[in-house]
């Protein structure tokens, strides 16, 4: 089981202005390789809000899913922190989508140091056609 970082004001992670992308997510602490960073709901889009969102700013923060039996493409928009991390093939954390309990998982896996951008690597999720 990954190592909860915390304090009083929960996870140390923080929001600030990103030299790569406006804001980004970044260590507020020393964090160790392994750690659990935070648990984000996700909210799970049907292809006609996906239709909707296409032409407005939100849509930038829609995700490939997963694909359903029946062929149907799911996608999801997370909130909270995770939404701030930005993307790099060189990623310092991981994240885990769990469609059917509508979370995402962010762990560290490199030990951060206080001030650290926290990246993820979602080519993957970005590369899929919603």
């Amino acid at each position: 089981m990954p190592l909860m970082v915390t304090s009083s004001g929960g996870t140390r992670v923080e929001v600030k202005t990103s030299p790569l992308h406006g804001r980004g997510l970044f260590a507020s602490t020393d964090i160790p390789a392994g750690a659990l960073l935070g648990v984000y709901p996700l909210l799970i889009l049907s292809h006609e809000d996906i239709e909707q969102l296409k032409p407005t700013r939100l849509y930038h923060y829609v995700f490939y899913v997963d694909e359903r039996e029946d062929g149907a493409v799911r996608a999801a928009v997370a909130f909270g922190k995770i939404s701030m991390c930005n993307h790099s093939p060189d990623a310092n954390a991981d994240f885990y989508v769990d469609a059917d309990a509508e979370t995402v998982t962010l762990t560290s896996r490199v030990a951060l140091k206080t001030g650290d951008e926290i990246l993820i690597d979602y080519e993957d999720f970005a590369d899929e056609a919603l």
